[in-house]
């Protein structure tokens, strides 16, 4: 997994990119093979903006907040990508058990 980090107006701390990267690892059993993982960070004035986007091998994730905190903001965005991950788990799970059960076993004609 390749984590590129991006900071506007804001240098990135190793404290931040160290608990990113801890949270990406929580993810990794709901998201099949991470491709990519692109972080921004920025601040403008009081605002502290992250936004974060996942490529993965069945789809692309995208959560963006902003708060008075950097943290906060990054923690809040990697919130709305573990809900994301989850809700995507679940649908492939669901479909996966609805293909099963809609196919019907087939009888050999004589």
């Amino acid at each position: 997994m390749k984590v590129l980090f991006t900071g506007r107006h804001v240098e990135v701390s190793e404290a931040l990119r160290i608990f990113a990267e801890e949270r990406f690892q929580k993810m990794l059993p709901y998201l099949d093979d991470i491709i990519d993982v692109h972080v921004t960070l920025s601040v403008e004035k009081h605002r502290h903006m992250a936004e974060v986007s996942v490529k993965t091998r069945g789809g692309d994730f995208f959560a963006s907040t902003e708060t008075d905190d950097m943290y906060v903001s990054l923690s809040q965005a990697l919130d709305k990508l573990e809900t994301q991950a989850h809700k995507h788990a679940g649908k492939q799970q669901a479909s996966l058990k609805n293909g099963v059960k809609e196919k019907a076993p087939v009888e050999a004609s004589e």
